[in-house]
């Protein structure tokens, strides 16, 4: 048997010369030429920025391109076939048995009006309806899923974003495939479960024989599970190697600048005033939701999303809370702004409580505390201009301002978030992740305010782009000296960009302090598993 035989029967999937338009008055060419082989149990990882191509080549696999997409020429050949030249039918038994992919979006990807255990249920169809229910939990538990006898009867509007994520990643891996598509599975994840996503992905890597087309912007994830790495940019392959070989020595430009981007690492800061009032002092913060014990019982039960909080933000610094979903992390930021209901406590902002406030006094008095959204493309009216969403609070919260020095303000804003004149009349779908993101900035920071609460402002965001945000929110903190409450499950990020840090567990906290104390020497065991869940890069 020759080389070339053992090396063509050693290869899952081979991609050769693959080249896609998008039907448009350009007839644009997306992806060029693009090449790559998958082996039997090996892991590769597709990386880059938004809009190299990374999820069209995915798409393309498993032949899930919407019409406007047209495949120009090219070969993917999976176990000895050309899966572009099969009928339909003989497709849909490749995805329900040999390829299944895990997509980036689960709210998009679960069905609103089915429970998950019926969503899960059609991985299963050639199982007895007996064991159905106890494979289903087995596979959710698998996922880091604990309670999943209670989780198999809720929808996807009832669970947090990771939940939703680890509901896809059960649902990818139920038929064991042979090969396994991960698009972005990690993104919205905690480090602890990312770390359990990430060995368990590992694990049926070994046990199944499975190979996995791994998709990330996550350079540190991907050091952790990949045998191959393939950088991609405009639609073209820039560079392929070896994992270990390409951390350590990355042969391109564009490979190196991701590499550092990576680390996000905050320039010289000026020093903060101790002495001086807290902007933000939260007390004794609760927060508890009702919930009835069941259906038709009209007994409650109290669910303790918060649970006797405090803190306080000076002047120009940065606290940032991390925890793992369901920590009441989201839960602080929207009682402070008035979007969820206070059991108990006291909120101050500026020195004013702002719970005891009424409802005009805390209307005019809401410019002094802004938040940015986690998803930006959600937060902002696809129906509005930017100028327009800009400008929405201006009008509404500065009225005394005439139309000379709101399009004066709307110009230094635009610019100082990094973006040109011309964007003010665009609409959001017309830019990128990123410049979504700066849109949302200058929508808050055109009122100067004093505290803004960002909640996991780049969580979605490529390393690069979020590298230029976080670099955009500290030189605005440097020449305004606002005040920065920063949300995030990446406690790794908040390290190099936070002053002082609250560790949220269940509703808790358990542990609050300077940043550089908690990092370097912490004594609760559960911060310990955070900073030990932290994925780096392995060269």
């Amino acid at each position: 048997m020759t080389r070339e035989l053992i090396k063509i029967m050693n290869n899952l999937l081979k991609i050769k010369n693959l080249c896609l338009n998008i039907k448009s008055n350009s007839d644009e060419e997306i992806l060029k030429n693009i090449s790559f082989e998958i082996k039997k149990s090996e892991v590769v990882s597709l990386i880059g920025e938004s809009g190299s191509g990374k999820s069209l080549t995915a798409l393309s696999i498993i032949r899930l391109l919407e019409k406007s997409c047209k495949i120009k020429k090219g070969e993917i050949i999976f176990s000895g076939k050309n899966i572009l030249r099969i009928e339909e039918k003989e497709m849909r038994m490749i995805r329900k048995k040999d390829i299944s992919m895990i997509f980036q979006e689960p709210m998009r990807s679960l069905n609103p009006v089915m429970s998950i255990r019926d969503q899960l249920k059609e991985s299963y169809m050639d199982y007895n309806s007996k064991d159905i229910n106890q494979e289903i939990i087995k596979n959710l538990i698998s996922v880091g899923i604990k309670d999943a006898d209670r989780v198999i009867n809720l929808y996807p509007h009832q669970l947090s974003g990771g939940m939703k994520q680890r509901v896809m990643i059960a649902m990818a891996i139920a038929c064991k495939p042979k090969l396994l598509i991960a698009d972005e599975p990690t993104t919205s994840l905690d480090v602890t479960i990312q770390k359990q996503v990430l060995d368990l992905l590992i694990e049926l890597k070994e046990r199944l024989n499975m190979a996995i087309l791994f998709i990330t912007h996550d350079l540190s994830v991907a050091s952790q599970i990949s045998d191959k790495i393939i950088v991609m940019k405009s639609g073209e392959i820039i560079e392929s190697n070896p994992s270990n070989i390409f951390f350590q020595n990355p042969e391109n430009l564009y490979s190196q600048s991701l590499l550092e981007s990576s680390s996000y690492k905050r320039k010289l800061k000026k020093n903060i005033n101790s002495e001086s009032s807290d902007v933000l002092d939260v007390k004794n913060l609760k927060v508890f939701f009702k919930e009835k014990n069941s259906i038709l019982s009209r007994n409650f039960s109290y669910i303790k999303a918060v649970d006797d909080v405090s803190f306080k933000i000076k002047p120009g610094s940065t606290h940032a809370i991390v925890g793992e979903s369901g920590s009441g992390k989201t839960t602080i930021a929207k009682a402070i702004m008035g979007l969820s209901h206070v059991t108990s406590g006291n909120i101050k902002i500026c020195n004013k409580n702002v719970l005891t406030m009424n409802g005009l006094e805390k209307r005019n008095f809401r410019k002094n505390y802004q938040m940015i959204f986690q998803d930006p493309f959600s937060s902002l009216n696809p129906r509005m201009r930017v100028g327009a969403i800009i400008k929405e609070g201006l009008c509404f919260l500065r009225p005394e301002l005439d139309t000379k020095d709101v399009d004066k303000i709307l110009y230094e804003i635009i610019k100082n978030v990094g973006l040109d004149e011309s964007s003010l009349g665009k609409y959001p779908h017309q830019f990128s992740g990123g410049q979504r993101q700066r849109i949302a900035i200058a929508r808050v920071l055109v009122l100067n305010p004093k505290l803004l609460i960002c909640d996991e402002p780049t969580s979605s965001l490529d390393v690069t782009v979020q590298k230029q945000v976080l670099d955009l929110l500290m030189e605005i903190q440097d020449k305004t000296n606002i005040s920065y409450l920063f949300i995030s499950h990446d406690i790794k990020l908040i390290s190099n960009i936070s002053d002082t840090i609250s560790v949220m567990h269940k509703g808790k906290m358990v542990e609050s302090g300077i940043t550089s104390d908690i990092i370097n020497n912490t004594a609760n065991d559960y911060t310990r598993n955070l900073l030990q869940s932290v994925p780096q890069i392995k060269k």
